[in-house]
Formats: structure tokens, C-alpha cells, sequence
């Protein structure tokens, strides 16, 4: 009997309605798997850590790439990105919802 990846039907639907996002879900997933995961407990790229008084702002790459998603609908920037690019930002979202346990932690406080 063939076992089905229930993650993998999740992206069939994305994959009628638009190739070109559900290829850039995947690349988007993968270069933030690649790039932001932990090797050996450190990261490749370093997280964008603001000191703001007793607190400390930890800027994701799911709040970022999620800040850039939205203000390309608010600001008409259709016509120069790609739904590709718009894939790789829904990518990145996903993968850091995903896989980091620590997502929800945007403002820390100072201990």
C-alpha cells in the first residue's frame, strides 16, 4: 500500500490554482530552512535583535517577509514582483511558523 505525505496534499490546491507560488512556497520554505536554521546550535544569518528600554524586539524572518507580503498588496506593487517572489515570502512565513518553537516571541523582556 503507497503511504501519501499528508503535507504534500496540502499543496495540491496551491499548485492548481498558481505553479509558480506553490515552487516558490518550496523555495521560500527551504532557503529559510537553510539560511535561518540552526547548524550545530548556531545560526547562518544572525536575527535582527533590537534593544528598545527593559525589552528586546526580535524581529523573525516571519515578521519581516509577512510586513513585505502585506505592504506590496497595500501599495500596488504587483506589477514588479512576481507571484514567485510573492511564493518565497509565504515560504519563509511558513517555515519559521513551522519550525521555530519561539515564533510568538516578538518582545522579550530584559531579564
Amino acid at each position: 500500500m503507497i503511504k501519501i505525505n499528508k503535507k504534500f496534499l496540502l499543496g495540491i490546491p496551491i499548485a492548481v490554482i498558481s505553479l509558480e507560488i506553490y515552487l516558490g512556497i518550496i523555495l521560500g520554505y527551504f532557503f529559510g530552512k537553510f539560511f535561518a536554521g540552526k547548524q550545530d546550535g548556531r545560526q547562518r544569518i544572525k536575527s535582527i535583535i533590537f534593544n528598545i528600554g527593559n525589552y528586546k524586539l526580535h524581529l523573525h524572518h516571519w515578521l519581516i517577509s509577512l510586513a513585505i507580503l502585506i505592504s506590496a498588496f497595500f501599495h500596488n506593487f504587483f506589477p514588479f514582483f512576481s507571484q514567485l517572489f510573492f511564493g518565497i515570502l509565504g515560504g519563509l512565513i511558513l517555515q519559521d511558523l513551522y519550525l521555530d518553537s519561539n515564533w510568538y516571541r516578538v518582545l522579550i523582556k530584559k531579564n
